[in-house]
């Protein structure tokens, strides 16, 4: 089953823009919650707003959403999607880990050995996952350092691939040579935008 984000940016590829209104009745889904994932895939570059509706009323003009010309450019995430989806019908839930695990050590490149102190370590993660668009930051606590995830890459498939996450979790603890375990999935952070908490060992 498609998320409602999905189904949003299917809706305004096929008809190029809509209003919160608009895309509501379609999709059979609240003004509020077509404004929260509006926001989100604004935040992401996703989504933006291309003109102003005149109302009929006199209330303020309707704002109209469209892709913006990035994301209408390529189907990346129907392919990701699709890809993932053949490789868990083929292999078990062990092949599916393992695999996570080796993508995860492409996308983190070749190691450098470089610095042992963990505050570089730190630097470096930061450094290459924003190269990846994860809008990350870290933040030391008693306990364990967090390292924060303000964007989430895949957001368009991670409703139906929830391995993404795990993904993201190698990812981390291969870059930092540490275990990272994930404590929140696209929960609201103090400024209200959805990100991702990772509490490294």
């Amino acid at each position: 089953m498609k998320s409602t984000r999905q189904r949003l940016i299917e809706y305004l590829q096929s008809r190029r823009v809509a209003s919160v209104n608009e895309l509501g009745r379609s999709l059979q889904v609240t003004g509020a919650d077509i404004r929260h994932h509006i926001s989100i895939l604004i935040k992401e570059g996703v989504v933006e707003i291309v003109a102003h509706q005149l109302s009929r009323d006199r209330g303020r003009p309707a704002r109209l959403y469209g892709l913006t010309g990035q994301a209408n450019l390529n189907n990346l995430d129907g392919l990701a999607g699709a890809l993932l989806d053949e490789l868990s019908e083929r292999g078990g839930k062990t092949d599916q880990v393992v695999l996570m695990s080796h993508v995860a050590s492409r996308l983190v490149g070749e190691k450098n050995p470089g610095p042992v102190s963990i505050t570089h370590r730190f630097y470096l993660a930061i450094q290459r996952l924003n190269e990846m668009n994860y809008q990350a930051r870290w933040e030391a606590h008693a306990q364990a350092p967090r390292l924060i995830l303000g964007h989430c890459p895949y957001a368009a498939i991670l409703g139906q691939h929830s391995e993404l996450c795990r993904m993201d979790a190698l990812l981390i603890g291969e870059m930092l040579n540490s275990s990272a375990t994930q404590t929140a999935k696209l929960e609201r952070g103090p400024q209200g935008l959805a990100q991702c908490e990772f509490i490294v060992r």
